[in-house]
């Protein structure tokens, strides 16, 4: 039977959108059908079952930005949106209120009330810095930096600023909103000084880490205490970065300090000697980056490598987070935790939080994974559709594809699994149907020619059969068949028993199970029936016309014919002998169902009723236009062997449908059954459509008895059964006659149980 593979070179639209292309879905339905089109439906009222499929789009990681922490989350940006994912059930939501907010404006850091923050300048040469309540608008506030006030700085919600004293000094105050009188005058160690950019370095509740320049011109730090002005000087030697204060401790890292290489941990009371944390530092340079989360120390050395982790007590272990972190930060209630955006080892992008347990280990909270972002859009550039398998190329990148979806083989599309990839095949490359699975054609590497492999399994393809073409393309399958055609030649090539057995000149043909049907190019009107082993002719058909047919297609028992140059087609049912109509081109033929392209682009679809009359199924519109031909097998194909339509939207989302209902019963298209058995037997029937069940007995004649059964669920096509003389005991049967019997169930549930039966003579016992 064909399997509709008449392919054309892929589409070159774009799309303009997945769900304006499946809006353009349109069906027109001839008045008192019963029978309805996809999309619609099978019969008044009832829904029409239908599958979609978009074409496979390429991902990268999206924009991801960490603007600021919170004590219950975090503020973030993806794209054009400012967003807030908490960290109590990791729920993300836009933050409407900062949608005019220009980003450089905001303030980051940490803020344990959950403010966003921002500045706004005034007219006035002064700043308003307003603060928004994410997780509670009681928090939402407006505080006032007057004129004059200069290089504000922030840090848990306390605005640090310097004033300028007139004689090239600075005093550094903190703005509290009210009066200037009224706002603390920071008192630095005696002789130290500020720049006119006061340096902060982090806060947590009421106090805030600054820097200044000792008498001696030498970096000094603190701890000031925001709401009186007092400073509390660090005892801190040698280089220093890295500062950092949770509720109960405030650390930074040094090179060359007291105690050598570490990261110094300070009480929050800041007296005493500080506690040093050797880091494993890759770098004698490199710019360390550290915090303290309770009985650990979590660490990196710039951007872009590990997060790391050294316990300073209790029962954690060294090791590595995040194989790649992109931004960390503190978040400084109780014993601290740090939030970070970074990679995990299997490569996922998301935003984490370390906080130590109460078992005493760092565990990793996942509050959001980073949303992938659509960087190329997939384009369907072949597809085919067989027995409930359908195969589709995507082209992504300049990269075609194979994939593949089981759609079901009931009289509805139902979606299944995922079938494997195959990459770098393009349309008329390829074919379904064979018993050994996809057929595929590769080019040979040492002389260019097309190899002919076959298997569902990339990894474990067949060895592959090198063929008499170059650039060729399969024109059908049929279980042990496929029909291939290159260089003005068409060969048939048994995948059985990887032979080319036939080769002939262009012409109309299809493969019918196991035989060929083909024109006789000095017999017009007149299509041969060939078994392609053999070459020999075991049958004909006359179709009552003087042409000799360009095209053929086999279904069932149904031929269709074209005589192109002629102008003249129809289908030809072999079983009754009665004639449709058909268009000359364009026309793939279903299972009692005829689908025609129009020259407006939509697909016309007629039932073939077996009484010789025919019934108007509809009409499918929206079907992505071909970039050359008339889209058979590039953007729309049929299941030959039942009542489904597979086609590309201009979105290029593929449509899986059921427009034909009334389909062909199962039967028994072909058989290789041995007559006879000296000990082994060795037997196959191949079914016209998928069956769900079937079972084969072996039946005694002299006394009735069933001395064997086999059965098998969901089989494609295809039972087989091999014996080996014993009954069901495991003891040899008698020598004699047997009678077999095979009843197989059809998977769509439609017509009788499909039933064929024989005789077998034992010769051994």
């Amino acid at each position: 039977m064909s399997r509709h593979l008449y392919t054309n070179s892929r589409a070159g639209n774009r799309r303009t959108g997945r769900a304006a292309g499946a809006a353009a879905v349109a069906v027109v339905l001839a008045a008192g059908l019963a029978t309805a089109l996809p999309a619609t439906a099978h019969a008044a009222g009832a829904e029409a079952a239908e599958i979609l499929i978009p074409a496979p789009d390429a991902f990268g990681e999206g924009p991801e930005k960490i603007l600021a922490t919170g004590r219950y989350g975090v503020l973030h940006r993806e794209g054009d949106d400012y967003l807030w994912t908490n960290s109590y059930n990791r729920r993300t939501r836009v933050v409407t209120e900062l949608a005019e907010v220009p980003e450089e404006l905001l303030v980051g850091g940490h803020d344990e009330h959950n403010r966003a923050i921002y500045t706004r300048q005034r007219a006035d040469g002064g700043t308003d810095v307003v603060r928004i309540g994410i997780e509670d608008p009681a928090f939402n506030s407006t505080l006032t930096v007057p004129a004059g006030y200069l290089n504000p700085r922030f840090a848990a919600g306390w605005v640090v600023v310097t004033v300028d004293k007139g004689d090239g000094t600075y005093e550094m105050r903190v703005a509290r909103g009210g009066a200037p009188s009224a706002d603390p005058v920071v008192r630095l160690p005696a002789g130290a000084t500020t720049d006119a950019r006061p340096v902060v370095l982090g806060a947590q509740g009421s106090e805030v880490l600054i820097g200044y320049r000792l008498a001696d011109g030498s970096p000094g730090y603190g701890i000031l205490t925001a709401y009186d002005g007092r400073v509390k000087p660090l005892p801190v030697t040698g280089d220093a970065s890295s500062f950092r204060i949770t509720q109960m401790n405030v650390s930074w890292f040094s090179r060359n300090g007291s105690g050598g290489q570490g990261l110094r941990i300070l009480p929050r009371s800041g007296t005493g000697t500080p506690e040093v944390v050797p880091l494993d530092t890759r770098s004698p340079d490199s710019e360390v980056t550290a915090f303290v989360v309770e009985d650990s120390v979590v660490w990196h050395e710039g951007l872009g490598g590990p997060l790391r982790l050294t316990p300073h007590a209790g029962v954690d272990t060294e090791r590595t987070l995040l194989p790649t972190v992109e931004f960390a930060q503190l978040r400084a209630e109780g014993y601290g935790d740090v939030l970070a955006l970074g990679k995990d080892a299997d490569g996922r992008r998301a935003i984490h939080v370390f906080t130590q347990d109460g078992s005493g280990t760092v565990f990793d909270l996942v509050m959001r994974e980073v949303p992938k972002v659509r960087t190329a859009d997939g384009e369907i550039g072949a597809l085919s559709l067989d027995r409930g398998r359908l195969r589709y190329v995507n082209s992504l990148a300049g990269k075609d594809t194979l994939h593949g979806k089981a759609v079901g083989t009931g009289l509805d599309p139902a979606e299944g699994a995922r079938l494997a990839d195959f990459p770098g095949l393009a349309a008329g490359r390829f074919t379904d149907g064979t018993d050994e699975g996809l057929a595929r054609l590769v080019a040979d590497p040492a002389t260019g020619k097309d190899t002919l492999v076959t298997g569902d399994d990339p990894e474990r393809p067949s060895q592959g059969l090198v063929l008499p073409g170059t650039g060729g393309r399969i024109l059908d399958a049929s279980p042990e068949f496929v029909l291939y055609e290159a260089g003005g030649r068409q060969y048939v090539v048994d995948t059985a028993r990887d032979l080319v057995v036939r080769d002939q000149p262009v012409q109309g043909a299809a493969l019918d199970g196991d035989r060929l049907i083909k024109s006789a190019p000095g017999k017009p009107g007149t299509v041969n029936v060939v078994d392609p082993r053999s070459g020999r002719a075991t049958g004909s058909h006359d179709l009552g016309v003087d042409c000799v047919p360009s095209e053929l297609q086999a279904a069932g028992t149904l031929v269709y014919w074209s005589c192109a140059s002629q102008d003249a087609a129809g289908v030809y049912d072999t079983a009754t002998h009665r004639d449709f109509p058909a268009p000359v081109s364009g026309v793939l033929l279903g299972d009692r169902f005829l689908a025609a392209r129009e020259a407006s682009g939509e697909l016309r679809l007629t039932a073939l009723r077996p009484d010789g009359s025919t019934g108007d199924l509809g009409t499918v519109t929206g079907v992505k236009p071909p970039a050359t031909g008339d889209g058979r097998g590039s953007t729309w194909t049929l299941d030959p062997a039942a009542g489904k339509l597979a086609w590309v939207g201009t979105d290029d989302t593929v449509h899986v449908t059921a427009p034909q209902q009334a389909v062909s019963p199962l039967g028994v298209g072909h058989s290789t059954v041995p007559a006879t058995s000296a000990g082994a037997w060795s037997a196959a029937w191949w079914l016209s459509k998928p069956a769900a069940s079937w079972k084969v007995t072996l039946v005694r004649r002299s006394t009735g008895e069933t001395v064997r059964t086999w059965t098998g669920e969901d089989t494609r096509g295809a039972v087989r059964v091999d014996w080996d003389g014993t009954s069901a005991s495991g003891a040899p049967v008698p020598a004699g006659g047997y009678t077999w019997r095979l009843t197989a169930a059809p998977s769509d549930g439609s017509g009788p149980d499909a039933t064929a039966s024989g005789t077998l003579r034992v010769t051994a016992g």
